[in-house]
């Protein structure tokens, strides 16, 4: 190569370099180009930062110091309502199997009596289940709000820190396509802060 046009060259790329994303203008010879001729120097485009963020809320959730405790505390509290359902369905049952056993010799009055009792313990063992399904709901809800609390405040710190406009939830296919280049996954990010 010859030194001239070297020495162009490398003026070129100072100069560039010196501009620092500004468009610069410079008068280089080449042989294909008129000597007097300004040839543009390409800007470097800078990456475009992220405008949102997205996160496995479950996953980040399961990840935090604290999750098996609540889950185990939960186990806890459905195990004695399973238990106890259970009990009040093996005395219906009991009391069902007796019933059919020996209907056959009760008189009328009787029989229907043994029929609403049989009936009003089986309304009982419904709305008991009913009532069991609430109060499981509600302690899992108190048991696992102190943790959602310092989950969603870990998530709208690294979203301030990252300059995200938001953060989206990427669970149960919620989002089943994004963009990497404008978004970037902060799951890791949350887990190592919640540490």
């Amino acid at each position: 190569m010859d030194s001239k046009l070297l020495r162009r060259l490398l003026l070129v790329a100072v100069l560039a370099v010196l501009s620092a994303g500004a468009r610069a203008q410079v008068e280089i010879d080449t042989l294909a180009a008129d000597p007097m001729q300004p040839v543009a120097v390409p800007q470097a485009e800078e990456e475009p930062k992220p405008v949102f963020g997205y996160v496995s809320y479950s996953t980040a959730l399961r990840a935090m110091r604290g999750y098996a405790e609540a889950v185990a505390r939960l186990d806890t509290i459905k195990a004695r309502y399973a238990g106890e359902a259970r009990r009040a369905a093996d005395e219906f049952n009991s009391q069902y199997e007796e019933f059919l056993e020996e209907q056959s010799g009760y008189p009328e009055s009787i029989l229907r009596k043994r029929q609403s009792e049989l009936q009003e313990l089986l309304r009982r063992n419904v709305d008991f289940r009913a009532e069991s399904d609430r109060l499981l709901a509600s302690a899992e809800k108190e048991v696992f709000e102190p943790l959602h609390r310092r989950l969603r405040k870990a998530i709208s710190t690294v979203g301030r820190q990252q300059g995200l406009a938001f953060i989206i939830n990427i669970d149960d296919n919620a989002c089943p396509f994004i963009d990497s280049s404008r978004g970037e996954n902060v799951t890791l990010m949350v887990i190592d802060m919640l540490k």
